[in-house]
């Protein structure tokens, strides 16, 4: 069973909170371990500048996404914070983001009556 199709009611914005973690989380890993390097050692600016500002824009985005989906699960403010900030570690926007997609798909399959509720 697709992820969507089980989800009428947080789909699309479990889809646009997805996209935009891996963005984010790719824009990131690029900028920590692509401009930083290439600043230091390499003594090129461009490259930091292009990626960071990708990633600023990007993890408004992201941010935006992420309030949607967490008004929408009315998920408590410290779940919320601590999904938004995870767009600003490496690797951690790509490990939220599996954690959410499991939360929410657990949530539409207890909210449809197909799975018994869990504690």
């Amino acid at each position: 069973m697709s992820s969507t199709t089980a989800l009428p009611t947080y789909g699309g914005a479990l889809l646009r909170y997805r996209i935009m973690a891996f963005v984010t989380g790719t824009a990131l890993l690029l900028g920590c371990f692509v401009a930083v390097p290439l600043q230091i050692w390499g003594d090129e600016q461009a490259p930091a500048a292009i990626i960071w500002t990708a990633h600023g824009f990007l993890f408004i985005v992201y941010l935006i996404a992420t309030l949607e989906l967490g008004v929408r699960m009315r998920w408590n403010p410290i779940r919320l914070l601590l999904t938004m900030a995870a767009g600003t570690i490496p690797f951690l926007s790509f490990v939220a983001e599996r954690n959410v997609h499991h939360l929410v798909v657990e949530r539409a399959r207890v909210e449809s009556g197909s799975a018994p509720a869990t504690a």
